[in-house]
């Protein structure tokens, strides 16, 4: 029981406001934490995504170039092999057709750079029947979004002395052959997937027989 006339103690303004000013640096504090952490999460899932597109694009000109056709394609009043490399440009027969764009048998192959807001490292298909008409760059598809500095090279397989050498171009007509493999390369500037990428692939099927 009070005793009348007792003082009762209690928390003055000051106190009051110097609480919810701490109570609220700490809110902001872990709201900030959150934040980061959830924009973490996303730059990681992120990155992921990027790097399993780069694998997938990847995948598909390995596929492609690995199963290049020698196979005689009926061009310009006679056949020939259909294998025309240069820098900045690939076409060629393939057998293995790209199973996402839902084609089956042969196929018609070009890879080559788009320049420009947009463009990357893109591939046009067609069926080998237009070799004639065909200049490879209609209805493209972009691979690698944002790819530039596009190049490829072409070797003819290792010297006797076990190098390889490298060409910036490659004509199968001329050189009555398929190479025996393709050095691809681009960089992408911007993204996650940003950075520069080499690779070399085998042609499985090499034809030394004249055309």
């Amino acid at each position: 029981m009070c005793k009348r006339g007792a003082k009762i103690e209690g928390f003055t303004l000051l106190e009051l406001l110097l609480a919810i000013t701490i109570f609220a640096l700490i809110v902001g504090s872990v709201t900030a934490g959150f934040r980061l952490a959830s924009i973490t999460i996303d730059r990681g899932e992120e990155t992921v995504r990027a790097a399993a597109r780069l694998r997938a694009a990847i995948g598909i000109i390995e596929r492609s170039i690995r199963s290049a056709d020698p196979l005689p394609v009926y061009t310009d009043d006679h056949e020939v092999m259909f294998f025309v490399g240069g820098d900045k440009h690939l076409m060629f027969l393939t057998a293995q057709p790209i199973a996402a764009f839902g084609a089956k048998g042969s196929q018609l192959v070009s890879f080559h750079e788009i320049a420009g807001s947009g463009g990357g490292l893109a591939v046009s298909t067609a069926s080998p029947f237009r070799t004639e008409s065909w200049e490879g760059v209609e209805n493209p598809r972009v691979l690698v979004p944002g790819a530039e500095d596009v190049a490829f090279s072409y070797s003819p397989g290792p010297t006797e002395d076990g190098r390889w050498e490298w060409s910036p171009s490659w004509d199968a007509e001329e050189e009555r052959s398929l190479p025996a493999a393709v050095r691809v390369e681009f960089s992408v500037s911007a993204g996650e997937a940003s950075g520069k990428t080499a690779f070399v692939v085998p042609v499985m099927t090499v034809s030394g027989a004249g055309i």
